[in-house]
């Protein structure tokens, strides 16, 4: 039996993971990827906190607390966790990597440095310990993997954190990895199954008949296809529009991030505040981030943003006012109205996936997002169900 020839468009991490688990599965797998200044992986420090994200403990405390300032408690309504669907999905992705981990080693001899850390969400102020009163609530997403430190409880953990607190919240399984080792093992394993990769190469077109996709047009040629996977990124609605799909809600927002010098340890967890996040990579380097901007593609950094990310990395690790940048940098995430992903089929449109739209969880939520694309690629029933993650829920 003929191998189904699978097109995948778009070659960041959500790409790269869907062409290893095809490949895997030995279909026929062909991606196609543009070169694009700020990629969503290149705006991700590598947090893997399924559950700190579905709470809001990462950017979206961020978000909060800047609209709190900006308009005020009145007009602002309490946080609000993801639906639980997507907590379940980000939790059943984060539990593949330890495997991942181990098969990306064995396959292509990268290390893509996951490391089981916790995420760590510290307490400023009133407003940060009664944010964290709905995380720890009975019946709440944190349940028994989150644990309420105290100051002296965080000092002993995290020497380097500032003392100026009134505690923190450490949330366990939420961990780390290198997202650009990610993506560069996830193609190298992909490769080494039979898979194409055509870097710097253009869709152009979307060969449609009698409601299914034949082929997809590029730059290089035509390349015939049983199935079209989307996984453009922020540039998803182009690639809809070129088969007929006209309603894609993916918009680009960017996010800034400041890496510094190589520096000794300094943080085992994973840090998360009001005003940034904090992860120490394993050469030394932390990566502070990360803006939230609709700017539309707009690839630049900004001095204000470098000054409000460094003031809040000094505020939550006062030693890093004497450590040096070694560079700053972009990346578009793909937005979406509801924060979630958008995955699989489409209706009226045979032969095309959509796997897109990760927003802030594309790191984490890449290893199934590959999984279960691949799975229905190759014509089968997903391992989880992507109801809640289909298009069609917004036209409902």
């Amino acid at each position: 039996m003929t191998a189904r020839r699978v097109v995948i468009a778009g070659g960041g991490v959500i790409g790269c993971s869907v062409a290893w688990y095809a490949a895997r599965r030995g279909l026929e797998v062909t991606l196609v990827d543009r070169p694009q200044r700020g990629k969503a992986t290149t705006a991700s420090a590598g947090g893997l906190w399924a559950r700190g994200e579905a709470v809001g403990l990462g950017c979206g405390v961020i978000l909060y607390k800047k609209a709190l300032a900006e308009r005020g408690a009145a007009a602002v309504p309490p946080p609000q966790p993801l639906p639980r669907a997507f907590l379940d999905f980000a939790l059943a992705s984060n539990a593949l990597f330890p495997e991942l981990a181990r098969e990306l080693l064995a396959e292509a001899a990268i290390d893509i440095e996951f490391a089981r850390t916790s995420l760590l969400f510290l307490l400023y102020d009133a407003g940060d310990v009664a944010y964290a009163e709905t995380v720890c609530r009975p019946g709440s997403y944190g349940g028994d993997a989150v644990e309420r430190l105290s100051p002296e409880d965080v000092a002993r953990a995290e020497p380097a954190i500032s003392s100026a607190i009134r505690g923190a919240l450490r949330v366990r399984g939420d961990d780390q990895v290198n997202p650009y080792k990610l993506a560069q093992g996830l193609e190298a394993a992909a490769r080494a199954r039979g898979a194409r990769f055509l870097s710097g190469v253009d869709v152009t077109g979307v060969h449609v008949e009698n409601g299914r996709v034949r082929a997809v047009g590029t730059d290089a040629g035509e390349i015939p296809c049983d199935v079209l996977v989307n996984a453009a990124g922020a540039w998803a609605p182009e690639v809809a529009r070129l088969a007929g799909v006209d309603h894609l809600p993916v918009r680009p927002v960017r996010g800034q991030i400041v890496c510094t010098e190589h520096l000794p340890p300094l943080l085992s967890a994973c840090v998360s505040t009001t005003e940034c996040y904090l992860l120490q990579k394993r050469h030394g380097e932390i990566l502070i981030g990360s803006t939230t901007e609709e700017v539309g593609f707009d690839p630049g950094v900004t001095p204000q943003a470098m000054r409000t990310l460094a003031a809040g990395a000094v505020r939550a690790v006062p030693s890093l006012a004497h450590a040096g940048v070694k560079r700053v940098w972009s990346g578009f995430r793909p937005g979406t109205p509801d924060e979630l992903p958008i995955l699989g089929p489409v209706e009226g449109l045979a032969g095309y996936l959509n796997a897109c739209g990760h927003f802030r969880t594309g790191i984490v939520t890449s290893p199934l997002t590959g999984l279960v694309i691949a799975e229905l690629a190759a014509g089968g029933t997903p391992s989880v169900d992507v109801g809640p993650f289909l298009l069609a829920r917004f036209r409902r």
